[in-house]
């Protein structure tokens, strides 16, 4: 073969080559990098409560080995409070669509089961999907829906117990809590439950706006009740200091289901630990990613209690805290 007749082969062997390189290049899957599996992160809380739950949520996802960027992304819809917000977000999530949608809190599990019946629901801080309609049973969700609860209707009773022992004189007992939310219509009658095993009778003050909680304040002080406990109703206050300020000043002994408010002055929180909910609702989205369904995962009950005595409050009420009560704590505010 003459030095054209090589050229010309040596041309096509070129061709051939790079044809097969670009035809391998271009199989399906071989460079391709795989799409991220997509988590809705729905939220009727504010910004700081949805940044302190999602790290212990996100850092559970790592141990796991779903790593952001790389494997998952997370979608955060964040209502701060204005619950209005929520369906709109909830559409928004299932309209992408997302893999499975965590959902925090009633008002957002509400209306994340209202926006699919089809896309995965994990709930984390809910109070009672039962009584509230998301799920059939405990046991046995069925559907779409499956997570964790707070125990909130023990818990509540729990809260009760705590106030009278801190307290023993008490006989009238003040609660507050959020008009807006379902939450209350089921918390309510387990206060009530639990206060008549005691002996001791309750004033309700349901309120829906930071107004009307001015207002219920003012009612409060005037009507010199025993103690106050406080249903969930961050949404409610102006400040996170603003009624353990009032219950100080007017010499109220408080529990509160919101942890926010021992930090801020309060006296005593008990409640569910909601980094370790978060945590869990990791293992739940995990277990869904991998091919678990909803429906076969029983929603569990908590098994982790953050009980948080703060002494300096209790020196503004001129109370002593018992012994009881200081051995239990799980964390004591400065």
């Amino acid at each position: 073969m003459n030095r054209r007749g090589l050229l010309r082969a040596a041309a096509g062997l070129w061709a051939a080559t790079a044809g097969v390189s670009v035809i391998g290049g271009c199989a399906p899957g071989a460079s391709r990098v795989a799409a991220l599996r997509r988590i809705g992160y729905l939220s009727g809380n504010t910004q700081q409560s949805a940044d302190k739950g999602s790290g212990p949520f996100r850092e559970r996802l790592r141990e796991l080995g779903h790593m952001e960027d790389r494997d998952i992304s997370i979608v955060f819809k964040i209502a701060d409070n204005v619950n209005e917000r929520l369906a709109g977000y909830a559409a928004e999530l299932v309209g992408m669509p997302v893999d499975v949608l965590l959902a925090v809190a009633t008002s957002a599990q509400l209306a994340a089961k209202k926006a699919t019946s089809t896309i995965p629901i994990v709930l984390v801080l809910s109070a009672d999907p039962v009584g509230q309609g998301l799920v059939a049973n405990l046991a046995h969700p069925g559907g779409n829906i499956t997570g964790l609860v707070t125990g909130s209707l023990s818990v509540t009773g729990k809260q009760v117990e705590l106030l009278k022992e801190t307290v023993p004189g008490l006989a009238r007992l003040a609660v507050i809590g959020n008009a807006t939310n379902t939450t209350m219509t089921s918390l309510l009658p387990a206060v009530e439950d639990a206060a008549r095993v005691m002996g001791m009778t309750v004033q309700a003050f349901p309120v829906s706006s930071p107004d009307e909680l001015d207002s219920a304040l003012d009612r409060i002080a005037a009507q010199r009740l025993d103690a106050l406990l406080v249903l969930p109703a961050l949404s409610l206050v102006r400040a996170d200091d603003q009624i353990p300020a009032f219950a100080n000043k007017v010499g109220l002994p408080q529990i509160y289901a919101d942890i926010e408010f021992a930090r801020a002055g309060g006296l005593l929180h008990y409640g569910a630990n909601f980094a370790a909910q978060h945590r869990r609702a990791a293992d739940y989205v995990d277990k869904i990613l991998k091919g678990a369904r909803p429906a076969d995962l029983p929603i569990e009950q908590p098994t982790e209690f953050d009980l948080i005595v703060n002494p300096a409050a209790a020196k503004k009420l001129r109370l002593t805290i018992p012994d009881s009560v200081m051995r239990r704590a799980t964390e004591f505010v400065p």
